[in-house]
């Protein structure tokens, strides 16, 4: 095996066991990566349409919920969410 060869095989094996890379088995993350897209599409429904008095309540803003659906889709943006409102308890 040359050289350049070693490389390529070592270059994919380390790129395989790294979680959200392009060689992962794009049909074995479909589900996960839809149930994603749908809450996204949930939190933009649920809490796109609040004025920013409600959002304040429970601790986000509306840029926070903005942010948070335009990640990306590896992040879970109802964990997003919920750091963001975490952090900010109590500092209004």
């Amino acid at each position: 095996m040359t050289r350049r060869n070693v490389m390529q095989t070592t270059l994919g094996q380390t790129a395989r066991g790294l979680p959200g890379t392009a060689l992962d088995r794009p049909l074995e993350r479909l589900p996960a990566l839809v149930h994603e897209w749908r809450t996204r599409r949930n939190i933009e429904r649920g809490l796109g349409h609040l004025s920013d008095f409600h959002l304040r309540d429970v601790g986000l803003t509306k840029a926070d919920v903005e942010a948070a659906c335009a990640d990306s889709l590896d992040r879970s943006a109802s964990r997003v969410l919920k750091s963001a409102a975490q952090n900010r308890t109590g500092n209004w």
